[in-house]
């Protein structure tokens, strides 16, 4: 078998070659067998590689989400998990990995933020080459996302993100700079949006910048569904629609060449592109896509543990009445802890949409602290304390005989109860995705009917509720009485907003009692074989849950709330409207705290909240979602096993309208404008001297290890000394920040400081050290409008160093200069 590339595309024919710019359907690429080219497998990511299968596949290692990684500041551990999940890719048959996304957060409330990094570019950038390198370390492609601008899940599809020339290359350019010129990233996925203007699959920024001043040779792919074009995006430079069967390309491509809209030459060097990858990744040597697998090691599961603990922040610790610390933990006199919350006993380790995988396993905190108590002689009680469903969860399998789902070719068998399926099988749950044609007759495109039915025993009398939200018309049935229809809901609030809003209805059952549940989906796929259904149900709430559970936190020592939010608030396809927990979580926390002696809270979210009862508890912890050992790097951090060490790689506000885009977000008449500017998160608070709830770098240690002093060895070096005074061990984080000291005629929107350097160091206790904190080369640089090239201003320059964007020790001052 040849992969030599010049000698492939010499032999394969023009239509040959247009097969490759297309999927063969949603995971694959098209093959050639005549020529030797087997099909390549591309996977989501980037907290686990799911495989092909949204609801039954192979189940996946799940590591923390993209924040939490950013917020241990440490690129060597992000490499560590990157290679895990390249081992996962590979697991799965796949070549690429859809990962990592490095949009900034350019708001708070943005649906996918936990998919990405950080508000700051620098930190983004560090994070994403060692991610891209630890990842491409085992023969799979990382393929970068979203190429550009898609910072928003507003009218993701369509809304055009105007943003300014110097503002583009400042901040969202650069880690997709980095990962092109440092980490030599083999593919890039283009965005939904439009970037001022044109599609970003369209854009001339591919091959403007993309390629041509960065000097990319490796694959472009669409978001999927995110072309829409046949000739603008070949002579773009797009390489690979996805998914498959082509759409925009195909037969409608072949024409486009024939009449000379696009050259064969632009054809061949897309098709190139691909080829190109699948000979790095060793696509050729597999043969085409191998079997699905689960990986599940116990060196994988002490790595996400250790990575989950790494990333949790620490924001505050009161003194106890002894004079230290709540946290970690010290038991002694202490008989009862209560833990409360509605992600105790369930946490939430990871985010919605795409990036959702099914993980091998899960350890919830309430579990890993009853574990860790009954160890110590310490009584644990619960309770949920509210319930902060967006939606009714999926039907709950406890208490049913298991659920079956008949699929019928024509989805008007449904309407005859002897008509037999076409398919039978056992349905893992009430949530159901379908990427291709379950009856396998092709590549999507196939109309079908699915029943799904199951015997529902009830465990409490009263009123229950069931509900659906689907692609296609869908009924819920309760012992024959139709419940919910999703024909009466309104489209756009589910499945990336292809579906319905969720529909409920209300019917009352007995204790004890079997009901037949049936749910019935006509199927008329679309195009491209998307199809999903959702069906939830819900018990009767009996009593105050609220009260409930101060009624548990009174007769405790010590509590312990772990809230947050959850795959439905924090999602693909939708933004957050607020910072506010969800549900009655605020009146919880602040009403224990009122009644207990010590109050620990755990906030379980991927994205910053507010905190109006901050003042009211001794201890707060940002977990993020940390994947699928969260509960025990939960109590390894909480019991002291691990020193806090993570920071905070966004900044907290105290309120929404303190946000620097919140005046034009999320965007009016099709049009996102960043009237913002540069001025986005700390730059933005530091600028107009905004005082954040919690700042940009922050995090708190157990043990005190401070800066005592710092150097500047040269314009892009600065050596710092630190002390440890405590008798424990300690871990800071030494940040650097840049500030331009003549700001005579500079731009409203120039940053007032700028990270420029970062270094996590451990101090022994009782110990000094010194660090060596090497900066960003391009540290001084900024975009000039007129040449339209990167320029290095004269003048001197404020080297703040510090442990957050507001927190300096010492001030430097230096000439900016290039890079030695």
């Amino acid at each position: 078998m040849t992969t030599d590339i010049d000698d492939l595309l010499a032999r394969a024919t023009l239509d040959e070659q247009i097969s490759l710019l297309a999927g063969a359907n949603f995971w694959e690429t098209v093959a050639i067998e005549r020529l030797g080219i087997p099909a390549m497998r591309v996977s989501d990511g980037p907290v686990g590689a799911r495989g092909t299968d949204f609801n039954s596949g192979p189940a996946s290692v799940n590591v923390p989400c993209s924040t939490s990684l950013a917020a241990s500041w440490d690129p060597a551990l992000v490499a560590e998990v990157a290679g895990l999940l390249g081992l996962e890719t590979r697991a799965k048959g796949a070549r690429v990995l859809l990962a990592p996304t490095v949009n900034l957060h350019r708001t708070p409330i943005g649906g996918r933020n936990f998919e990405c990094m950080s508000e700051d570019p620098y930190l983004t950038a560090e994070t994403a080459v060692a991610y891209v390198r630890g990842l491409q370390a085992q023969g799979v492609a990382s393929c970068i996302k979203h190429f550009i601008g898609n910072d928003t899940e507003f009218e993701r599809m369509s809304i055009d993100s105007r943003v300014d020339e110097r503002t583009l290359r400042e901040l969202y350019m650069v880690p997709f700079e980095a990962a092109v010129r440092t980490a030599g990233v083999q593919s890039v996925m283009t965005a939904y949006n439009r970037i001022n203007g044109p599609f970003a699959a369209d854009s001339p920024l591919i091959a403007d910048v993309l390629r041509g001043e960065w000097g990319f040779d490796g694959l472009v792919i669409s978001d999927w569904m995110g072309l829409h074009s046949t000739a603008d995006g070949v002579i773009a430079g797009l390489d690979l629609e996805m998914p498959g069967p082509a759409q925009f390309r195909g037969e409608k491509l072949a024409a486009a060449v024939a009449c000379g809209d696009v050259s064969a030459e632009q054809v061949r060097a897309c098709a190139r592109a691909v080829l190109t990858v699948m000979v790095r990744t060793g696509a050729f040597a597999d043969g085409g896509p191998g079997p699905e697998a689960t990986r599940d090691n116990p060196q994988d599961r002490v790595l996400v543990r250790r990575a989950g603990a790494a990333g949790m922040v620490l924001l505050r610790n009161e003194s106890t009445v002894a004079g230290v610390g709540v946290l970690p933990l010290q038991l002694a006199g202490v008989r009862r802890i209560a833990v409360i919350g509605p992600n105790a006993a369930e946490a939430q380790i990871m985010g919605g949409g795409s990036a959702h995988v099914t993980p091998v396993h899960t350890v919830h905190p309430l579990a890993a602290l009853q574990a860790r108590c009954a160890q110590l002689g310490v009584e644990v009680v619960h309770a949920a304390g509210c319930d902060i469903h967006k939606t009714l969860p999926a039907i709950d399998v406890s208490i049913t005989d298991g659920m079956s789902i008949d699929y019928f070719a024509d989805p008007s068998a449904l309407a005859d109860p002897l008509a037999s399926p076409a398919l039978t099988r056992q349905a893992p749950s009430s949530r159901l995705l379908w990427l291709i044609d379950p009856l396998s007759r092709g590549t999507g495109g196939k109309q079908f009917g699915a029943r799904l039915q199951t015997n529902v025993t009830a465990d409490v009398s009263g009123t229950w509720q069931f509900s659906c939200a689907a692609t296609s018309p869908t009924r819920v049935l309760v012992d024959g009485v139709v419940l919910a229809d999703s024909e009466t809901g309104a489209r756009g609030g589910s499945f990336y907003g292809m579906g319905s809003d969720e529909v409920v209805g209300h019917v009352e059952l007995q204790a004890g009692h079997s009901y037949r549940v049936t749910v019935e989906i006509s199927q008329v796929n679309s195009v491209l074989g998307l199809a999903g259904v959702n069906v939830g149900m819900a018990r009767p709430i009996g009593g105050d849950l609220v009260a409930g559970a101060v009624d548990v936190a009174s007769t405790a020592d010590l509590a312990i709330l772990i809230v947050g939010t959850s795959d439905e608030w924090e999602s693909e396809g939708w933004d957050r409207e607020t910072l506010a927990l969800p549900g009655r979580q605020d009146e919880l926390i602040s009403r224990v705290a009122d009644v207990c002696p010590a109050t620990v809270v755990v906030v379980n979210a991927g994205s910053p909240i507010t905190m109006p009862w901050l003042d009211q508890v001794e201890a707060v912890l940002m977990t993020w979602f940390p994947g699928q050992e969260m509960g025990d790097s939960l109590a390894d951090l909480l019991f002291g096993d691990v020193e806090p060490q993570g920071r905070l790689p966004v900044t907290f506000p105290s309120r929404l309208e303190d946000t620097p885009a919140f005046e034009h977000h999320p965007g009016r008449n099709g049009v996102a404008n960043y009237l913002e500017g540069r001025l986005i998160g700390y730059r933005w608070y530091d600028t107009v001297g905004r005082r954040p709830l919690f700042p940009f770098g922050f995090g708190l240690g157990y043990a005190t290890v401070e800066i005592e002093g710092a150097r500047a060895l040269d314009s892009h070096t600065v050596e710092v000394d630190l002390r440890n005074s405590s008798a424990r061990d300690g871990i800071q984080v030494v940040q650097v920040y840049a500030h331009r000291l003549d700001r005579t005629g500079l731009p409203a929107d120039e940053p007032y400081q700028r990270l420029v350097g970062f270094a996590k160091v451990a101090v022994a206790a009782g110990a000094a050290s010194t660090v060596v904190v090497a900066l960003d080369p391009h540290a001084y640089r900024s975009w000039n409008i007129v040449d339209h090239a990167w320029q290095v201003p004269s003048g001197q320059f404020e080297l703040r160093v510090g442990t957050s964007s507001r927190d300096v020790a010492v001030r430097l001052e230096v000439a900016s200069s290039l890079h030695a």
